[in-house]
């Protein structure tokens, strides 16, 4: 059995708990260390189930926990009145077909949470590989370096596969490259990492020092940037 997900959490109340009941944690900590050594686990690695996915970056984990895959963002599927994106769909089965009945590997240096209180981080499959790295492979994600995250490895890395995506043409990429807005201007904001269309009002607000232009789609992906929510390029969900 794993160890809860929840001390992934506020160290002020950690302490608190420690302070009280210190010596029955240690004997607990030494416990578990030694189950999870038999089992050949790190201490500090958690194996856990998938209980849903919600889209193509966010799973719910066996015990109702949400994990937000760190480093990169999916289309948006339709919720209620609102259209899904491009691809959404697509993406959101991919993940699924990804993760479904497996066992994932989460390491606790790799796990945070965002300003929201979301369990964010990377998830890994029982072989090692990274799954916030295949949705970027295959087209099924882009990538999002949150500002909070200051893990350039990592940031690098799913770069650098976004990149060989796009020029091999995978998932999404095709449709997105190739639309009536990919050659349009656009300004990025350099402290979110998000990129607006130039007539967007929220892109016009941007100050002058934090801002960046792009040429074109490509460009402002090749970067490292994502698209706003407002005034976003991405299409609508068709035929889904």
């Amino acid at each position: 059995m794993s160890p809860s997900l929840n001390v992934i959490s506020n160290p002020k109340a950690t302490f608190r708990v420690a302070f009280f009941f210190g010596p029955l944690l240690q004997v607990l900590a030494v416990v578990l260390a030694l189950v999870l050594s038999a089992q050949g686990v790190s201490a500090q690695t958690w194996r856990v189930g998938v209980q849903a996915v919600l889209d193509g970056d966010t799973l719910i984990l066996d015990g109702g926990e949400r994990l937000r895959l760190r480093g990169i963002d999916a289309p948006e599927i339709s919720r209620g009145d609102k259209p899904g994106q491009h691809y959404g769909s697509q993406s959101r089965d991919r993940l699924f077909s990804l993760v479904s009945g497996q066992i994932l590997d989460l390491e606790e240096k790799e796990l945070g949470r965002d300003r929201h209180g979301r369990l964010v981080g990377i998830a890994r499959l029982a072989d090692g590989r990274m799954v916030n790295l295949i949705m970027i492979e295959e087209g099924a994600a882009f990538v999002y370096p949150h500002p909070s995250d200051k893990d350039r490895a990592l940031t690098g890395r799913l770069l650098a596969a976004q990149n060989a995506a796009m020029e091999q043409g995978k998932g999404f990429w095709p449709a997105i490259l190739s639309g009536p807005v990919a050659k349009a201007g656009y300004v990025g904001t350099k402290s979110s990492k998000r990129f607006h269309t130039l007539p967007c009002t929220q892109g016009r607000k941007v100050g002058v020092s934090n801002r960046v232009y792009f040429s074109s789609l490509r460009e402002a992906f090749a970067a490292g940037y994502a698209p706003a929510r407002e005034c976003t390029p991405w299409p609508v969900q068709s035929g889904r």
